[in-house]
């Protein structure tokens, strides 16, 4: 071969080349060979081939070209078939397989061999094709022959299809295969036929798939023309007509054939010029019957091929020449042209079988939809080559308009393209009157449909050509629309008007790719909203049908807020619109379209975007359906009961609340709305009573099963007898909401729904619990479709998003806690089904119909949850939702929702609950209580089926071993004994137990019991559990005392349970105890009885000693408490037991007796003896050990008594209680005789109580008490125990008791004086007394006569207490006694010295209670007894010396606290000769040095109140001492002079002290102004000079300091004075001279300003002190913060006092000016104007921007310069000319949105100023500064938020036409709207009020205050003008941010460094907003946790 390797000459090795040459010579007919132009024969070398094969042919030549001669030779090949009889099938066979296998290996390398082959090859062809015409003709022949025998048609067996020659190939595999097959071939004769037709068909398919193999190697030598004549006779023409019908199922040999002939354009002249039925038969595969897809999509292949010809792609892709390119698609185009009538055809019968809706669904799954694409798309191409094909078009365009309403998720956005690119085409062919021939009224009709086609298309398609399209297709219908109506004015006609709008308001800039072009938007919006939607003649109700759904779509617009507010406007409009139109006449042909729309376009969409996951969408949709519902509210259904919620507060409004910036009031919102939907539905509603099942005691003895049984035919009906604590279902009508159900679904459900299901960022968990709640409550009044569609649609998504599951399941259960369909009274029998045989046959027929529904309705949701949210309504989503609005819904009967409830909702959540995996069972386990609750409506006999299981499964889930699905499935327990009641509580029990009866699970038993009994014990009665008490008291006694209680009191139990770990068996008791009635009590004492009789070992006897006083507790707290019953049992088990406790039990004549038989057993020397005791245990007594614990049961009736009588059991006024208890004080008395320590202790708190009971024993008892008690004290030596406590204790009640006073009627205290006593420490005591000064007692002798107790045991007493008072423990009760002998008044001297100690506790005492109480107590002393002058001296002292000196400050406060209590309480006789001046100076020196500030506000307080009881004289003394310190401020500003350094340095302390001693005279002078009132007038003048010396003082320093630090080069003076000034702490700073005085001027600043506001005519009158004001401006730009605050205050208390008409009213003269900064100038007008001039007010703005733009602003000085500056803004608005107010007055300044002016140098030379520019100054200035924040404030955000607050509170001053004037509105629009569009967070957290907020949450507070401004704004001004200064800053902002990336581009070329700096820093920033939301997230990750492990600590509880 010709350019074949030998490597490549292989692949023939194993066949053998002569038998290829043998074949090959058989196979050729000898005429071809003869014929042939080559000089040599055939040879396998081919080296004789003429030049006409091998030398390359001209591929562009046609077939027409080539010469008669030559054409005659070609056509031999069409007879040579009849030479290929003599060559076997099988070697014609292995031939063109041969053929095959070369073309596939050598590719274009075996081009030389073409010629020859295609002689073989198409010889076989012809003869496989004569075979199989004489095949078919035999089997006509044959089927004539053989009558009744049903023969097959030969055009049927004839395709080329792989399937037959596969069964071919397998027949002819080898020669031994062959003869088989043949054999087997002529048993009959149509076998044999058969088996010729396959033959012969292999053969044809194998020639023909050589031929395309040829023809897809696309030779380039090599020329097919020659040969496509014979080619069409011999393969294609026979074939032709059957193409349709053999290319169905699978693309025959000859289909593939025709495919590649569209590979190249040499080969698009064989589909056309050989037989002009090639083409149309190829296109006719499209409508054959049964067609598979792969066969249509390869047919739509070969028309997409024709369709995407271009020439000039092909002239470089085919390297053809241009004419040849031409003449091809010339070709083509002729081609479609020609057939473009039979493809329309063709289309249209596709899509009319196809079901295009069915088929577009199925594009998700890549079905048929994708087909279906393609043929749409197809369909696109070849419309633009239709002319006048009418008909189709408009079927087309019938089956094609759907699918623009299918979703995008459905339908594709390219493919809707396409659509409208065929509507585009097609419309005028339909309705053009000068090309359609349909009829006038009939194209006006579809005119119409057209029109609401393409209108709700603009509410869904958001791709750009796509829209560009619709406006086209609209502007087309409304020129059509003008000549169907014969309009022939120049006017616009209404839908032309409409065009034009919807054209602009999509229109795109020309010069940016893919950017909206503003400016034609705004100008269409603002036409419209201002100019046509008020007249019908330009825009009628039929043209708004287009805009309003342009306005839905761009409303939906999240980006953009200027055409998001334009549309919100516009539809606002068109409710507007409507509203006028209903309001003229609602039934008006205009009132009735604008309400279709209204009901069919706006109110669906409302809805559909109320679900929309962005909240300015949601926040513009209820803006709309808020005014729909104002306006429209009475003349639509839907929206009239919505009224309702539009309240005029707007604190109650529900639309302004829902979607508030502030959260609570969303929550707010929700549970007011949820309040209004079920005030009338939650009536409580009574259960149908049965009689009440009485429970056996001896029902624990029966068999489980009969015991099941019973419980479970009897316990349901006990239920029903009995109201339980929890309602178990409330059963109501839908019609009860004010708001319907259908509203109710739509409209505030999605809104709940996002906020339930929110994820990430968007989750608020607040909002979300409280929307899950809401929607439960809103589900009780929804109908069953709508309720149980709901529940399966979360049921669904439970299942499917996992992320989401313990939410789902929350909604779940409060979907089912609100389960309000009453089916208890539905016929059922024993086992719960249904009895009725008619509902059970139509339950039969509508089963299947039932189940449909509710699968379509949950399809439908799911899908419209699934859809993309791009999308919009769909045409059957508008008119469901018509449906549901307009039809009354008619629920299901009650059998049918019974059968739905017990055959799929109640299976589908028993799953839920016997869920394995633990991790959800602790979501899932609270399902048990909603099917429960669902049990309960339902009949009697199914809840008796059902119940008894889910019971079973709850309490087998205790056994999990995950601790958190054991809390979940406890509280779940717990929640259904509450809901049931007591009356299933003995099953539950039994249950349990049963479950839960090995090893640990004892442990969950015990645990599962004290829980259930703790939440059911405040709901049911006394002796509900008493029919279960034995089990309980079983389980309890073994939790207790059993094995259970010792694992637990094990110190080798290492079980991780929690419910292993604690003990709550005492708690069961007393809980058990307080629900049992008194006679059942003995049941629960009865165990105890028989543990103390076995044993009293100490860790058995204290359990049962805690649990016989926890039942005591319980039983204090029994509701059926009996006062007779209780006293009788207590008084007879004291009596029984407190005998034998006092006996010895060791001593017993038994006891003895026992001890000695077991001594004889154990010593026995009897060895047969020895062995019967030793094994026969049994035999020794046992012992009986009651006896020994007697005293026990002692203390439990003690406790009873006691717990009755502090609670007030016993009735004080009844006689015969008082008689029973009578008896019990010689009881208790007699227990203070016990030697049992626990007995003593509790007769103290019996007698304690008793002691205040007119008791006639009490008297009497009282002595021996008394001496019993001192008894007691001198048998210990130690007050520790709790019985000596309890014994004080009862000594004060004695001694407080009105008994004592009997006793003591005739005691007189007398005074007894005591020398001074020596006092321990410097700061807590009096000075010592002098050495040697003997103490002068005079003590009476009858003192003690008639006390209580006596003078000894007084003083023993005291004695034994006084270490008490110092110790935590028993300092209350010794305090307690003490206070009662102060009381008495019983006097000796041992009580002084005890006194003494506790003034020194007041003070050194660490706990704040006991300094309260020594405070109290001291006191009580100081006003009871008698004190010498000396000693109340001494006290006075003692007070001021520790107020002003003691070391830490609680000390501090305690002595100001006495001292407060001195000042309020002592006469003025007593307190100022005493006290007066200590306590003046004392105050002072707090005020002035003291560290701590509560020490600082304490002496403030009481100061002016000190001050106010003053007299003239002692006044006078406070004057001239604050006129002595006050003169420091200006000696101490004198420089120093000395040259010595020592003296200098003295100098200067000296000069510290003066300001020390300055300051505290301002200070006190602020804070007696007040107190004083008018008897500071004369001292006002000399507060003045003060003040204006410390402010003068303070202004000289602060400035000569800055401007010696400005002189330095490189140093900013205020940056730097600012930074120190931060850092400082306290005081003054020696090395900054310029802080010196800080302090000053801040005290200086405060008295004024309280000055100010108590005399505001001396302060801001005629009368006032102009340089001070002056003095105070200067002070705003003070270093410190402080001072700042002080000074803002002070202006902002002027500015209160003030009015804005004073700044026209102020004087006109200029002050002098200054020579120096620090000095004042003088000002000669009235002194209330000072303020108030221009100038004035300017300079005050000036140093409040100064403080807005630093550092160090704290939240105070941020509020109060936005007060201040508001008020300077009202004053400078009257400045305003009138003209200017009209919007014809000044000139705007510079536009202050340039980035180039935002520092304060370049916006003061930007915005001149003048009197009259004044505000607009102002603004430009605040705008600059918070610009200037967002540039280079690195993310900080404080100034913006301030200027932004200001910047609301100016928008609503300035009058609109102002407003709108660029001035005024754009240095405000502009940093709100760079602010909307920041990403730059700040660098770290900031705390505000305790609260700290991340950098992400500042960043979204600040975009939340910037879109309320904006909406503040926008409403002021007006949504037109809003939008156009709004794109303008857009505009300047894309123009800013284009040329800084050009300038960053040149910065890397030109510093690179720079540049890399400045990238890293980017880098950085994004680096920490990434760590800032990863610590975000893991803080919520931490929150959970720790919710998490709250919770299951609170479960534990």
């Amino acid at each position: 071969m010709v350019g074949v390797t030998q490597d490549e000459l292989r692949f023939f090795v194993g066949i053998g080349l002569e038998t290829f040459r043998t074949t090959i010579l058989r196979a050729t007919p000898r005429e071809l060979l003869a014929n042939a132009e080559s000089p040599e024969p055939f040879s396998l070398t081919f080296n004789g081939a003429s030049a006409s094969t091998t030398d390359k042919m001209d591929v562009d030549s046609d077939a027409s070209a080539l010469d008669t001669d030559e054409q005659s030779s070609i056509s031999e090949y069409v007879g040579a078939g009849a030479e290929m009889d003599n060559v076997s099938s099988k070697a014609q066979i292995s031939f063109l397989h041969l053929q095959m296998e070369l073309i596939r290996s050598l590719g274009i390398k075996a081009t030389p061999v073409f010629h020859e082959a295609f002689a073989v090859i198409l010889s076989s062809v012809a003869w496989a094709q004569r075979e199989l015409d004489v095949a078919n003709d035999e089997l006509e022949t044959l089927a004539t022959e053989q009558t009744g025998d049903d023969s097959q048609t030969t055009e049927d067996s004839d395709a080329d299809n792989d399937s037959d020659m596969d069964d071919a190939q397998s027949y002819v595999s080898d020669d031994e295969d062959m003869d088989v097959a043949v054999a087997a071939g002529k048993k009959s004769a149509r076998g044999d036929i058969e088996h010729r037709k396959s033959v012969a068909r292999e053969i044809r398919q194998l020639a023909i798939k050589c031929i395309t193999r040829m023809f897809v190697l696309e030779p380039p030598n090599f020329s097919f023309a020659p040969y496509m004549q014979c080619i069409y006779e011999v393969a294609i023409d026979p074939r032709i007509d059957n193409l349709a019908s053999e290319n169905t199922q699978n693309s025959s040999a000859l289909l593939l054939l025709l495919k590649s002939w569209t590979l190249t354009p040499k080969y698009y002249p064989y589909l056309v010029d050989y037989n002009p039925l090639t083409f149309p038969m190829l296109l006719d595969i499209l409508v054959a019957p049964k067609v598979q897809s792969s066969v249509v999509s390869l047919v739509l292949g070969i028309l997409q091929t024709f369709l995407d010809y271009d020439p000039q792609v092909a002239v470089h892709k085919y390297e053809l020449s241009a004419e040849s390119a031409e003449a091809y698609g010339v070709l083509v185009k002729g081609m479609i042209q020609r057939h473009i009538s039979r493809i329309l055809s063709h289309m249209r019968t596709c899509f009319s079988n196809s079901n295009l809706n069915t088929a577009t669904t199925a594009t998700q799954s890549g079905g048929s939809g994708n087909l279906v694409m393609h043929q749409i798309h197809i369909l696109s191409r070849v419309a633009e080559y239709a002319t006048e094909e009418t008909q189709d078009a408009k079927a087309l365009l019938d089956l094609l308009l759907p699918t623009l309403k299918r979703p995008g998720s459905v339908v594709p956005a390219r493919t809707k393209g396409d659509v409208l690119n065929i509507m585009l085409r097609f419309i005028p062919l339909v309705i053009d009157p000068s090309v359609s021939a349909i009829a006038k009224d009939e194209q006006q009709h579809l005119l119409a449909g057209y029109l609401n086609s393409i209108s709700s298309s603009f509410g869904r398609l958001r791709l750009d050509s796509a829209r560009a399209t619709l406006s086209r297709i609209l502007s087309t219908l409304a020129k059509f629309d003008r000549q169907l109506q014969g309009v022939t004015t120049s006017e616009p006609t209404p839908l032309e008007s409409a065009a034009w709008v919807v054209e602009e308001i999509n229109a795109y800039s020309t010069q940016r790719l893919n950017e909206p072009d503003h400016e034609r938007r705004l100008v269409a919006f603002g036409r419209l909203n201002d100019e046509l939607w008020n007249q019908p003649a330009l825009l009628d109700a039929h043209a708004w049908i287009p805009v309003l759904h342009n306005l839905v779509y761009f409303a939906q617009d999240q980006e953009e807020l200027a055409t998001r507010s334009n549309a919100s406007f516009g539809l606002a409009r068109f409710i507007t619109r409507t509203a006028q139109a209903f309001n003229a006449d609602p039934q008006s042909a205009e009132a009735q379209v604008m309400g279709r729309s209204m009901q069919s376009i706006l109110l669906p969409s409302i809805k559909h975007m109320l679900a929309s996951k962005h909240e300015v969408v949601q926040m513009e949709f209820l803006g709309a359906l808020r005014r729909a519902v104002h306006e429209c509210g009475d003349f639509f259904d839907q929206l009239r009961d919505l009224k309702a919620l539009d309240t005029p507060d707007e604190e109650a409004n529900f639309f302004y609340n829902i979607l508030h910036i502030q959260t609570h009031r969303r929550t707010r919102a929700m549970r007011r709305f949820r309040d209004l939907v079920a005030k009338n539905v939650y009536i409580q509603s009574q259960m149908p009573t049965d009689d009440a099942m009485d429970v056996d005691e001896d029902s624990a003895s029966d068999s489980d099963d009969d015991e099941s049984k019973g419980v479970a035919k009897k316990k349901p009906s006990t239920s029903r007898s009995k109201t339980p604590a929890i309602q178990p279902l409330v059963f109501n009508s839908e019609q009860a909401s004010p708001i319907s159900p259908a509203n109710i679904r739509a409209l505030i459900f999605p809104l709940l729904e996002n906020w339930a299901l929110a994820e990430g960022d968007q989750l608020n968990h607040d909002l979300s619990n409280e929307a899950i709640q809401t929607i439960g409550a809103l589900s009780a009044v929804l109908p069953w479709s709508q309720y149980n569609a709901m529940l399966r649609k979360y049921l669904g998504m439970a299942k499917k998003t996992p992320s989401l599951e313990k939410r789902l399941m929350r909604l779940i259960m409060s979907l089912l806690d609100n389960f309000h369909f009453d089916l208890r009274h539905v016929k059922v029998d024993k086992l719960g089904r249904l009895l009725s045989d008619e509902s059970a046959s139509s339950d039969k027929e509508q089963e299947v119909p039932v189940v449909v529904v509710a699968e379509t309705e949950v399809a439908e949701v799911v899908e419209n949850e699934l859809a993309d949210e791009d999308t919009g309504l769909t045409e059957a989503d508008d008119e469901s939702n018509m449906v549901t609005d307009s039809v009354p819904q008619k629920d299901l009967p009650e059998e049918r929702i019974h059968k739905v409830v017990v055959s799929f909702l109640l299976p589908e959540l028993k799953k839920m609950i016997t869920e394995t995996n633990e991790e959800k069972l602790m979501l899932r386990a609270p399902v048990a209580m909603a099917i429960v609750r669902i049990l309960t409506a339902l009949p009697e006999n199914t809840m008796t089926a059902q119940l008894p299981g889910v019971l079973t499964t709850i309490s087998n889930m205790l056994r999990a071993k995950a601790q958190s699905a054991r809390n979940a499935t406890r509280e779940t327990l717990v929640r259904i004994v509450k809901f049931l009641g007591p009356s299933y509580f003995g099953f539950i029990v039994k249950e349990l137990k049963a479950s839960l009866s090995r090893g640990v699970h004892k442990h969950i038993l015990s645990y599962t019991i004290y829980a259930l009994l703790k939440e059911i014990l405040g709901m049911i009665k006394v002796g509900d559990l008493d029919y279960t008490l034995e089990p309980l008291i079983e389980i309890l006694v073994q939790d207790v005392f059993g094995q259970v209680g010792e694992d637990k009191d094990s110190e080798d139990w290492t079980s991780k349970m929690r419910e292993a770990k604690v003990h709550h068996g005492p708690d069961c008791f007393e809980m058990l105890a307080s629900v049992t009635q008194f006679d059942n009590i003995r049941m629960m004492l009865a165990p105890l009885r028989d543990i103390l009789r076995e044993t009293d070992t100490p860790k058995r006897t204290r359990v049962v000693d805690n649990v016989l006083r926890r039942i005591s507790i319980g039983v204090n707290h029994n509701k059926s408490y009996d006062t007779k019953s209780i006293l009788i049992f207590c008084h007879s088990i004291i009596n029984q037991y407190l005998a034998m406790s006092t006996k010895d039990a060791k001593d017993t004549k038994k006891v003895k007796e026992d001890a000695e038989q077991l001594k004889r057993l154990r010593f026995a020397s009897n060895e047969e003896n020895a062995k019967v005791y030793i094994r026969r245990k049994d035999m020794a007594p046992k012992r009986d050990y009651l006896q020994a614990n007697a005293h026990r049961f002692v203390q439990f009736g003690l406790e009873i008594v006691y717990f009755g009588l502090r609670r007030e059991r016993f009735s004080s006024k009844d006689a015969e209680v008082l008689g029973m208890l009578d008896p019990f004080v010689d009881l208790a008395g007699n227990g203070l005789f016990s030697r049992y320590n626990s007995i003593i202790s509790l007769c103290c708190k019996i007698w304690a109580i008793m002691v205040r009971l007119p008791l006639p024993s009490v008297s009497a008892g009282i002595p021996v008490v008394i001496k019993r008690l001192f008894a007691i004290f001198r048998q210990t030596s130690s007050t520790n125990s709790d019985m000596i406590q309890n014994c004080f204790k009862l000594l004060a009640s004695l001694l407080r008791s009105k008994h004592a006073e009997s006793l003591m009627a005739g005691y007189e205290p007398e005074e007894l004086e005591t020398p001074e006593k020596d006092e321990v420490g410097k700061t807590v005591s009096d000075k010592k007394a002098k050495k040697g000064k003997k103490p002068a007692v005079r003590i009476s002798a009858d003192c003690m006569k008639d006390s209580l107790i006596s003078e000894q045991q007084l003083r023993d007493l005291i004695d034994f207490i006084r270490p008490d008072i110092e110790e935590t423990e028993r300092q209350a009760t010794a305090f307690s006694l003490i206070r009662a002998i102060l009381t008495r008044r019983m006097i000796v001297d041992s009580l002084y010295k005890l006194l003494d100690n506790i003034r020194e506790l007041m003070i050194t005492a660490q706990d704040a209670n006991v300094r309260e109480v020594c405070r109290l107590t001291w006191f009580q002393f100081l006003m009871d007894y008698p004190l010498g002058e000396r000693r109340l001296t001494n006290a006075m002292s003692f007070i001021v010396q520790n107020a002003t000196g003691y070391v830490y400050e609680s000390g501090r406060v305690s002595a100001l606290e006495i001292m407060g209590v001195i000042i309020n309480r002592f006469a003025d006789e007593i307190l100022l000769p005493n006290a007066a001046e200590p306590f003046f100076l004392g105050l002072v020196l707090i005020i002035a040095k003291d560290e701590s500030s509560q020490c600082r506000e304490m002496a403030t307080h009481l100061l002016p109140i000190m001050i106010a009881r003053f007299d003239q004289p002692r006044l006078n003394r406070a004057w001239t001492l604050l006129d002595q310190w006050s003169a420091g401020i200006a000696n101490s500003c004198e420089p120093v002079v000395e040259t010595d350094a020592k003296k200098a340095a003295n100098a200067e302390i000296q000069q510290a002290k003066m300001r020390e001693l300055g300051r505290a005279a301002l200070q006190c002078y602020g804070i007696i102004i007040e107190p004083l009132g008018d008897k500071f007038g004369k001292r006002i003048p000399a507060f003045l000079s003060i003040v204006d010396t410390a402010l003068t003082v303070s202004l000289k320093t602060w400035k000569q300091a800055e401007l010696q630090l400005n002189h330095r080069p490189g140093v900013d003076g205020v940056g730097d004075l600012e930074t120190i000034a931060a850092n400082l702490h306290s005081g003054g700073d020696p090395h900054n001279a310029a802080l010196t005085y800080w302090e000053t001027a801040y005290l200086a600043l405060n008295a004024y300003e309280r000055f100010a506001r108590v005399m505001p005519q001396k302060a801001v009158g005629d009368n006032g002190q102009s340089r001070i004001w002056q003095l105070a401006v200067r002070h705003l730009t003070h270093p410190h913060a402080w001072v700042r605050l002080s000074a803002a205050r002070l202006i902002g208390a002027y500015v209160a006092m003030g009015d804005p008409s004073w700044m026209l009213e102020a004087e006109s003269e200029s002050p002098v000016e200054e020579t120096a900064e620090w000095e004042v100038p003088v000002y000669t007008g009235r002194p209330k104007y000072v303020l108030f001039s221009a100038s004035a007010l300017k300079q005050i703005a000036h140093g409040l921007i100064v403080q807005l733009s630093s550092r160090f602003v704290s939240p105070e000085l941020g509020t109060q310069i936005v007060k201040n500056l508001y008020f300077i803004a009202r004053c400078f608005l009257t400045a305003v000319p009138q003209n200017a107010l009209e919007g014809t007055g000044i000139e705007p300044v510079a536009d202050a949105s340039d980035d180039d002016s935002d520092s304060d140098e370049e916006a003061e030379q930007s915005s001149v100023w003048t009197k009259e520019r004044s505000l607009s100054w102002l603004i430009n200035r605040i705008g600059s500064l918070a610009r200037t924040e967002i540039i280079r404030g690195r993310g900080l955000t404080e100034k913006r938020t301030y200027s932004f607050r200001w910047f609301a509170a100016v928008i609503s001053l300035v009058p609109p036409t102002l407003l709108k004037q660029s001035a005024y509105i754009m240095p405000i629009v502009s940093p709100l709207y760079r602010t909307t569009q920041d990403t730059q967070l700040p660098s770290q957290p900031i705390t505000l009020s305790g609260t700290t907020k991340s950098p992400t949450e500042q960043l979204d507070e600040l975009k939340s205050l910037a879109n309320d401004v904006i909406k503040l704004l926008q409403t002021r001004i007006g949504v037109t003008e809003f939008s156009a200064i709004l794109v303008k800053v857009q505009s300047h902002v894309s123009q800013v941010q284009s040329q800084r990336r050009e300038r960053r581009k040149q910065l890397a070329v030109i510093d690179p460094e720079l540049h890399a700096k400045k990238k890293i820093r980017k880098h950085e920033s994004s680096r920490r907003r990434r760590q800032e939301q990863m610590s975000e997230h893991a803080r919520r990750r931490t929150r959970i946790v720790v919710r998490r492990a709250y919770g299951d600590k609170s479960s534990e509880k």
